[in-house]
């Protein structure tokens, strides 16, 4: 409450009580409080802090502040939340047994505020170090609702669930870390722990594995596994006639190296010790023990315990290769499986986050580091189209996972078989009963394959004969194993081996089938095997299979066994040289594939799932070995003599249809004859055809790309990268992508090398080709859609396994330790950049790929060559080419005029395309057909001719089933010429898609093309940083956002020659881009320009611009009127260059001084310019009138100056600088009008000097423009800006001119201003008639004073151009009245032709009908003033008052137009008010001028005062709705603004409204809006120096009304005197006021006369 009492009240001042401290004094204590406890806290001294704290909230005012009150207490709430929060901080700082206060604080300070994820965090730290897992848990959940990208809540989030034992959860919590950091060490051992399929019993796993652990929490009772011994628990030595004999582990591998231990230690038995006794246990019983670790799968074996007794002894297993076996345990890492790309932001975040060196612990500390090329960029391999071949690779991968063993399959196999053979009878018979065994499995375990083998070897001659099954079994071991690249040394013995097994084949068919057999399979004689096809009863034209003789053997069920006998005797054939007899065998296990196709096996395929490098025989496959064979015949002779013929066509027509009859690699090698050592018969055979393919015109992209695939195929399987990915199957066998062993690595090294160059080149290559494919499409070229997508998706497979291969063994190596780079591995990283670059083009290739995956590549690999810290590395080394990001910048940029010309354009038009048949089928078929031919030619000269015809049949119907475009009708090499011929009228790549790139981006959202604009933004940001070192963020609170990596450059750019290299690869870009893509390229621009400021002073001395602007000899005039016509730009350009001569001449002399940098001088000022801000208007008022104005300005000009030096007839630049000089004279203007007056104008040399010259520089740089200008559009709009150049010039407006005493004299360079804006305006109109060039037309018509019927006759055509402007209506009455009140009384003939411009029809007919009454000697009306005797007076009078009635008529017409022009939304239309209020004063009635000072005072009153500006600038923006004013009828029309009023303009309307308005006041006598007005404009602010001339002008006004309301006073009565005396009295105070600005007053013109004089004033 308040204590109030009188001033002088002395008796009660001793009675007052002080007021109790108001809630706001209470706050401010409290506030005060808590800021003294924090100062407490951070000088350590917590007692003091806690009272402190502890006091602020024991206070009533605290304490009773409830979170569900009022919003009043929002403020106190705010406060105890902080004082809660910052005294747990205390409570914490005391030690561990004010822990329970703490956890209070922070419960009670969430209860308050729940979205702080910082409180959050710490209360379930403090929870968790208590012991509390639950409200830890709870707190750090609700820290992730508050903020989910909380990666302090995310990590210890996980550790607590660790702790806590929910498995669940803790999975979902690491696959929503992962989310946000794919690469997060800690959640993804934690995701592969809980998901970890291995299982081996008794152990712990999952969640139990784990232990909690993090570097800001304590956990109290960490759980801890138990520690098992997997080695106790080895069974007790039993009886002594059983041999022991111990696992390793449950795997084959392991079971085939315990019985090679034994085995071969009998087969050194030559030594006297222990012979007896290991004689003796080759034969004795093995009782086979399994580790305890795999007692689960052991189960069933144990129940039934052997009876036989254990033996004496114990075979300790072989240590041989016990590291192969070991690591069989070892689980594939996850990296394969699919994971969510990782965003730009949030890599940048983790990279911010780190700690200093913590990147490069994380990086090496990773398993595998070549696995982040699959994580990085399988997702972009471009997805197959559905069909057949898709269908066959899925059922294909299928049937492989369907035989793939786990780990716990195989003990339990293992188990089994070892329960099965318990009663062996030793080492050898077991042996041989693995052998047996794993033929029948089909075992597919690499590592136990070698053992086998070597087992076989041992077992081989125990006694027991082999099945044929478990021979052909090993001999597909033997040539399996000895066909990798590790193997190669021993290749033949590998071969002997497996010919050994078939012949053991033979020998056992011929002994089950005694009949023929022995000469049929015996004899390797081809004509023993003619005989057994075509002789004794079989008919040639009968199959093979179908022969009486052989249907015992050859059942349906063993016709896979006879596919894969064939097939590998003729894989043994070929590598033998025998190349006939291998087409002969190829050619019978093609047949009986072919009739074992049947409704049960749709696909034809025999499995191999033993085999490493082929894992099934399908029709197709077998084809193409046989295709291959043909393709060998063929290049000993025909395709070289082809080749010299340049039958290229042809060549390519053979060629294709046999090497693309499926898509399977040849390890086919033959000795090159050249001698350039070993090369493929089929990469010689693709390398004809490319170049065969390179020749033919148009480009089949087809083949050309199939060329390249299928020899990039060939190169990685030679240089030992097949084990990387399967062919053409995009990684169907996932557990294939592994680490090269160390006997490969030797290997690989040793004898690779040369294939691992030919790869580079080949990427190179396909990196060149798809180049030429893209820009062959871009000129209009078609392709088939479908098939190139394959096509580009099998190549990005490919490249991708090429670089998983060069991280996997090079780039690992160098980020594992600081090696020096030799040239090898320099080489392997640039084809390492080559392959992501071709990876990247091929994508563009597809039309259907949108601009966001783009970008998102382009992301994706920089991060990628980031990690290996190759971003910034290319041919060069060291970092100087950046190959990839210059790739990656121009792509980026083209990416970003894509998208804006996309969201620019509504609709795109598509190319038609003329549908015509596709020929591929009978193309092909013709090559099919040559290639037959060829073949017989070829292979006629040998002795298996005869059975090789008479199966051909045969084998052409099956190539038409497994090939069937390579199949069809003959045709001949016409038809083939025809097929390339209409390679035009192919689908086109995009039919499905069209321009769904254009649609895609048409269909975006705002909010998507945003964020999509971001996207190219930030990754171009990147780019630059890394290349030139320039962060060309405008903002710098970006800077942190660029990621620094191992490579990026630091933008050392130190020299010309530097800058000068920079620029020139810039400069493609610059010219391509937009302003928004330069706009990017300004620091870059900029920095380049520190080394170039200027051009080099020779020519900065005969600087030929400069001269053209500010010659003062130069006659614009002349150019104004030659402007247009034929020879303009000739006599420009003598004007412009020195002595009259040529732009070749210019240049020759002047640019000598500019080499070698010619190309930056004449390009680096233009772009520059274009990408900087140069527009004024957008800095502070008034800024272009200070001294920093003129220098930014100077600046911007000189920039266009420098460019036209070397570009002297550059249009774009002329025009831009005209715009500059404009633009400085509109706001020197403008800005001038409102901060200085028209007097301190005057005294300001400076800026009057600055107008007149920057106008006669943009007069003189639009003269240029329109000689430059090429189009009709660009010459009408040069017109006009020069025409409104010329135009501004006339104006009667301020800073100039005061409207008073100082206006425009109307001389001979007035005139000549005039003449030349009307020229310009009408040449404008002339391209485009426009309402606004016939409204200025009709505007200098009048000032120039031609008739009344031109000027008002342009006003019409402006009026019928655009309706709907009130400009030209209103310029139309406005001119109408101004001169009905100037001459109309006097000239009918003003009359007349002001009549047939009426507003209203009726007012015209009217007035019309009138003149034509009238006498036709009235028309000379002022002939008949003077000569009043020949004329009646009567007559005379009466045509007056008719002539005064039109005058009248027509008077009011335009005053009822003029009210149409201030109406509804135009009532601040200012000019039209004041005309009307003139046209009403000047019609001289006391009722008019009353109206007058009514109609007016709209502009000088408002609703809370008599007297202030309400005026505002005229904004010329047309609204979007029309506007319908409401009661508009008859004549009436809707009208609205068009043309902008410029603020000078403005404050020139306001002076002369004033000066007319204050006139209207003295002569209605109202002193007391005089009074009013003068006091107002003395303390007005806003227009303070536009008007302060005015206020002795108010001033004197209201004197001089004063005087007049003194002398109209009735001299009688008592009113009178009191009202004479009043009037007297404020004068008097004027006076002692302003007493010293009475003489000046008295001598303003619009003051002075008799009653106002001095001698009257002061007596």
């Amino acid at each position: 409450m308040f204590s109030i009492a009188a001033i002088n009240d002395t008796d009660s001042r001793g009675q007052w009580e002080p007021l109790a401290p108001t809630k706001e004094a209470q706050e401010f204590h409290l506030t005060q409080a808590y800021h003294d406890g924090l100062l407490k806290l951070q000088a350590k001294e917590y007692e003091k802090a806690r009272e402190l704290l502890e006091s602020v909230l024991k206070d009533p005012l605290i304490s009773n502040a409830q979170v569900d009150s009022n919003t009043t207490d929002g403020h106190l709430l705010q406060l105890k939340f902080l004082s809660l929060k910052n005294l747990a901080a205390v409570f914490l700082q005391q030690g561990s047994s004010h822990y329970e206060s703490a956890l209070h604080c922070y419960l009670q300070a969430v209860e308050i505020d729940n979205k702080d994820s910082v409180v959050w965090n710490q209360l379930g730290t403090l929870s968790c170090s208590m012991g509390s897992l639950s409200i830890s848990r709870w707190a750090f959940e609700q820290g992730l609702l508050c903020s989910p990208n909380n990666w302090n809540c995310m990590e210890k989030l996980l550790e607590v669930l660790i702790a806590i034992g929910d498995e669940v959860a803790c999975l979902s919590v690491s696959e929503l870390i992962l989310r946000h950091w794919p690469l997060h060490s800690r959640a993804l051992h934690v995701k592969n722990t809980i998901e970890e399929s291995e299982l081996v019993p008794f152990a712990p796993r999952g969640i139990d594995k784990l232990e909690p652990e993090h570097v800001r929490l304590k956990f109290h009772d960490k759980r801890k596994a138990p520690d098992e011994n997997l080695d106790e628990g080895s069974a007790l030595k039993k009886l002594n006639q059983n041999i022991d004999l111990q696992l390793t582990e449950a795997s084959w591998a392991a079971l085939a190296d315990a019985l090679l231990g034994i085995l071969l230690l009998l087969n050194r038995c030559g030594s006297e010790l222990e012979t007896g006794k290991l004689q003796r246990s080759g034969d004795v019983r093995l009782r086979i023990l399994i580790p305890p670790g795999s007692e689960i799968v052991m189960e069933p074996v144990e129940k039934k315990v052997p009876t036989s007794a254990s033996s004496g002894e114990s075979i300790p297993p072989s240590d041989c290769d016990t590291e192969r076996a070991s690591n069989l345990k070892e689980k594939e890492s996850n990296f394969l499986e699919e994971q969510p790309q990782e965003r730009r932001s949030t890599r940048l975040e983790r990279l911010r986050s780190r700690k200093p060196g913590k990147e490069e612990i994380d990086f090496a500390a990773d398993k595998d580091l070549a696995k982040i090329v699959l994580q990085f960029l399988e997702p972009f391999v471009i997805s197959r189209p559905e069909g057949k071949d898709s269908d066959d690779v899925v059922n294909c991968s299928m049937s492989y996972a369907d035989q793939a063993y786990s780990l716990d399959m195989e003990c339990q196999d293992v188990a089994n078989f070892v329960k099965e053979t318990s009663k062996n009878y030793g080492a050898y018979h077991l042996g041989h009963l693995l052998l047996e065994h794993a033929t029948n499995k089909s075992l597919v375990h690499p590592d136990a394959h070698v053992k086998f083998l070597e087992l076989e070897k041992l077992t081989r001659h125990w006694g027991q004969d082999r099945t044929p099954e478990c021979s052909l079994f090993l001999a597909e071991l033997y040539y399996d194993i000895g066909s990798s690249p590790s193997n190669s040394s021993n290749l033949s013995e590998f071969l002997s081996e497996a010919s050994y097994h078939l012949c053991k084949i033979i020998e056992s068919v011929a002994l089950d089938h005694p009949f023929h057999m022995t000469s049929s399979f015996g004899n390797e004689n081809c004509s023993s095997f003619k005989n057994f096809l075509g002789t004794d009863g079989i008919s040639p034209n009968n199959s093979f299979c179908e022969s009486s003789h052989l249907d015992s053997f050859l059942s349906s069920n063993k016709s896979p066994f006879w596919v894969r006998y064939f097939w590998l005797s003729g894989q043994l054939s070929v590598l033998d040289g025998n190349k006939a007899k291998a087409y002969e065998e190829f050619c019978i296990s093609l047949s009986i594939l072919a009739k074992k196709e049947n409704a049960n096996n749709p696909l034809c395929m025999v499995q191999l799932p033993h085999c490493k490098n082929i894992k099934e025989l399908t029709v197709e496959r077998i084809l193409h070995e046989i295709n291959l064979l043909k393709v060998d015949f063929l290049l000993d002779k025909t395709l070289g003599e082809m080749i010299e013929k340049e039958m290229y066509l042809e060549c390519v027509t053979l060629l294709a249809p046999l090497l693309f009859s499926a898509n399977y690699v040849s390890y086919l090698l033959a000795a090159d004859q050249r001698g350039e050592g070993i090369t493929s018969v089929e990469l010689s055979a693709l390398d004809i055809l490319i170049k065969a393919c390179q020749k033919i015109k148009p480009m089949d992209i087809e083949v050309y790309l199939n060329c390249h695939t299928r020899k990039l195929q060939l190169l990685t399987a030679l240089a030992g990268m097949y084990q990387c990915v399967a062919f053409c199957k995009r990684f169907p066998q996932k557990s294939g992508l592994k680490m090269l062993s160390g006997s490969e690595m030797v290997s690989r090294d040793s004898s690779s090398k040369h294939w691992d160059h030919l790869v580079a080149e080949e990427v190179k290559a396909i990196s060149q080709c798809v180049s030429q494919v893209k820009n062959f499409n871009d000129q209009g070229g078609d392709s088939s859609g479908t098939v190139l997508v394959g096509i580009i998706s099998d190549i990005q497979s490919l490249l991708l396994a090429i670089m998983y291969n060069i991280a996997n063994n090079v780039l690992c190596k160098k980020s594992s330790m600081p090696v020096i780079i030799d040239q090898l591995e320099q080489k392997q990283s640039n084809c390492f950049i080559d392959a992501a670059i071709a990876f990247c083009k091929l994508q563009h290739l597809d039309p259907s790929v949108t601009i966001k995956t783009q970008v998102e590549l382009i992301v994706a690999i920089h991060d990628l060559l980031a990690e290996y810290g190759l971003c910034c590395a290319g041919e060069g080394g060291e970092g100087e080419e950046a190959t990839f990001l210059k790739f990656a910048i121009k792509h980026l940029l083209a990416l970003d005029m894509k998208l804006k010309s996309c969201c620019n354009s509504s609709t795109s038009e598509n190319s038609p395309h003329d549908g015509q048949p596709n020929h591929d089928n009978d193309a092909k078929t013709s090559q099919n057909e040559i290639s037959s031919d060829k073949l017989d030619v070829e292979m006629g000269r040998t002795e298996n001719s005869e059975s090789i015809t008479a199966m051909k049949d045969d084998i052409e119907g099956i190539a038409s089933k497994a090939a069937p475009s390579c199949s069809g009708e003959e045709k001949d090499n016409t038809t083939a010429h025809e097929k390339q011929c209409s390679n035009d009228e192919k689908i086109n790549l995009g039919e499905k898609c069209g321009d769904q790139l254009d649609e895609c981006a048409d269909e975006l959202t705002e909010d998507e093309k945003e964020e999509l604009e971001l996207m190219i933004d930030n990754a171009l940001d990147q780019c630059f940083f890394c290349l030139y070192g320039l962060k060309l963020r405008s903002d710098s609170s970006y800077d942190d956002e660029l990621a620094v990596h191992k490579s990026t450059s630091r933008g050392d750019y130190q020299t010309k020659e530097q800058c000068a290299d920079v620029f020139q690869y810039i400069l493609p870009s610059a010219k391509a881009s937009s302003r928004t893509g330069l706009v990017k390229l300004r620091r870059v621009l900029r920095t380049i320009r520190k080394h170039f400021p200027q051009p080099p002073e020779d020519i900065l001395v005969g600087n030929i611009i400069d001269k053209f602007l500010d010659d003062p000899d130069l006659c614009e005039d002349k150019l104004s009127e030659m402007a247009g016509s034929e020879g303009y730009l000739e006599t420009i350009t003598k004007m412009l260059f020195p002595n009259g001569g040529s732009l070749k001449q210019y240049k020759a002399s002047s640019f000598r001084s500019s080499e070698p940098y010619l190309e930056v001088y004449s390009n680096l000022y233009y772009f520059l310019a274009q990408s900087e801000e140069m527009n004024a208007t957008d800095k502070w008022p008034g800024f272009v009138l200070t001294k920093e104005g003129e220098e930014f300005v100077q600046q911007n000009a000189n920039l266009f100056k420098y460019d036209l030096l070397y570009n002297p007839l550059r249009f774009e630049s002329w025009q831009r600088l005209a715009n500059i000089y404009d633009e400085e004279v509109d706001l020197l203007l403008n800005d001038g009008s409102k901060h200085i007056n028209v007097s301190g104008w005057r005294k300001n040399t400076t800026l009057p000097q600055r107008v007149e010259t920057s106008r006669r520089r943009s007069r003189r740089c639009l003269l240029i423009s329109l000689a430059l200008a090429k189009t009709s559009a660009q010459q009408c709009e040069i017109h006009e800006l020069l025409a409104l150049v010329y135009y501004d010039s006339l104006q009667n407006v301020v800073p100039f001119f005061d409207q008073r005493s100082i206006v425009p004299s109307r001389d001979a360079a007035w005139r000549m201003y005039c003449e030349n804006s009307l020229r310009h305006f009408k040449k404008a109109f002339m391209h485009k008639q426009d309402w606004s060039h016939a409204f200025y037309i009709g505007k200098l018509c009048q000032k120039l004073g031609y008739s009344h019927e031109t000027s008002l006759s342009y006003y019409d055509k402006a009026i019928a151009l655009n309706p709907s402007a009130v400009d030209p209506f209103y310029r139309m009455h406005a001119s109408r009245l101004k001169l009905l009140w100037t001459r109309g009384k006097q000239n009918l003939e003003v009359l007349k032709v002001l009549s047939m411009y009426s507003f209203g029809e009726s007012v015209k007919d009217a007035v019309m009908d009138i003149i034509r009454g009238m006498t036709p000697e009235t028309s000379l009306l002022e002939d008949v003033m003077d000569k009043s005797c020949q004329k009646n007076m009567e007559q005379k009078h009466h045509d007056e008052s008719e002539q005064m009635e039109v005058w009248t008529m027509l008077y009011n017409d335009c005053l009822s137009a003029l009210e149409i022009c201030v109406g509804g939304d135009l009532k601040h239309f200012h000019k039209a008010r004041f005309m009307l209020a003139q046209g009403l004063y000047k019609k001289g009635g006391r009722v008019d001028l009353q109206k007058a000072k009514d109609e007016l005072s709209f502009c000088f009153k408002s609703s809370r005062s008599s007297f202030t500006i309400n005026m505002w600038e005229i904004d010329g923006m047309v609204k979007k709705g029309k506007r319908k004013t409401p009661g508009f009828a008859g004549n009436k029309k809707a009208l609205e603004v068009n043309l902008p009023e410029s603020s000078r303009k403005f404050i020139t309307c306001i002076r002369k409204y004033l000066l007319f308005y204050l006139k209207l006041l003295e002569e209605t006598g109202d002193i007391c809006t005089l009074d009013r007005a003068y006091v107002s404009l003395r303390s007005d602010k806003r227009f303070s120096l536009c008007i302060e001339d005015l206020v002795p002008v108010a001033l004197g006004r209201h004197i001089k009304a004063l005087v007049l309301s003194m002398r109209q006073v009735e001299p009688a009565g008592a009113d009178a005197a009191c009202s004479f005396e009043h009037q007297l009295e404020k004068i008097f105070g004027l006076f002692m006021e302003q007493g010293t600005l009475w003489p000046e007053i008295c001598c303003l013109p619009e003051i002075k006369s008799s009653e106002i004089s001095e001698s009257t004033l002061y007596g």
